[in-house]
């Protein structure tokens, strides 16, 4: 068995479990419940391992101690759940591909049934979703590393209507040898559709009102569980609060202007290459 210091970022569990805690208090109940079923239609479609990594039985009962872990308050519980099945011998595939996924649709279909609150819910969610961060999934045979070619998407939040910053960024970069597709004016779905199919390594969004910072959340969020290996960056327009962005939104990078970013950027690609 693999070791689980190795396979498993603690700290980024926690750092990402207390920003979902912090995304459902800022957010009004409507955009926290869009999260949430977003988070939970996306993990419950995950398969139940086997094939390669070999049949994974769970039980019923595991599932029901799995989601009341996942329900306390706290994340600890759900932590201390995963580390057993890991030292039971269940690998890190194991746990995404079955008790994510199980516990995910377990989740929802008690939401459905009214067998669990909406606060049961979004604490459940948000764990699993920092579960989720924190795994690192075990590399198959064959699989690509990561890509360093210099193309990014560029998109614009759902519901902004402001495009010229995003667009003259576009320039800039493409000026200096990058492959941009922008993707401005797109809704959630769509957006998170044209990630699925292109499967961007690296991308970057823009924000020009803080009154979308809910919008951003979300979308970042879907992001991660369509592309989990991007590397996704913002860039706030002037005058908002960059660190604020930091503190609720799940991202690898706060960019400034395009010319520090590409470097950063450029910075980024060559430590993940």
């Amino acid at each position: 068995m693999d070791n689980l210091d190795v396979a498993f970022d603690s700290e980024l569990f926690t750092r990402t479990a207390s920003r979902f805690v912090l995304k459902r208090k800022m957010f009004a109940p409507d955009a926290v419940e869009a999260l949430a079923g977003d988070v939970l239609r996306r993990l419950a479609g995950t398969a139940p391992g086997q094939g390669a990594l070999g049949p994974l039985e769970i039980r019923d009962a595991d599932i029901d101690d799995f989601c009341a872990a996942l329900v306390r308050p706290g994340p600890e519980a759900a932590l201390r759940y995963i580390e057993a099945r890991r030292a039971e011998g269940v690998t890190r595939m194991g746990v995404y591909l079955g008790y994510i996924g199980a516990a995910a649709r377990r989740l929802g279909e008690g939401w459905e049934r009214d067998a669990y609150s909406f606060l049961d819910v979004t604490t459940g969610t948000g764990h699993l979703y920092a579960l989720m961060r924190a795994l690192r999934a075990e590399r198959l045979p064959g699989a690509a590393p990561f890509d360093t070619r210099r193309h990014a998407l560029f998109a614009t939040v759902p519901g902004e209507d402001h495009s010229i910053g995003i667009t003259v960024a576009a320039d800039m970069f493409r000026e200096r040898g990058w492959e941009i597709d922008l993707v401005t004016g797109a809704g959630h779905e769509a957006l998170i559709a044209h990630v699925e199919r292109s499967a961007p390594r690296i991308i970057g969004l823009s924000l020009t009102t803080s009154a979308r910072l809910d919008a951003l959340a979300r979308l970042v969020v879907a992001m991660r569980l369509a592309a989990p290996e991007a590397i996704i960056g913002v860039a706030p327009t002037e005058g908002l609060d960059g660190d604020r962005v930091v503190e609720v939104v799940d991202i690898d990078m706060l960019f400034g202007g395009a010319v520090s970013a590409c470097a950063d950027l450029e910075r980024m690609i060559d430590a993940r290459g």
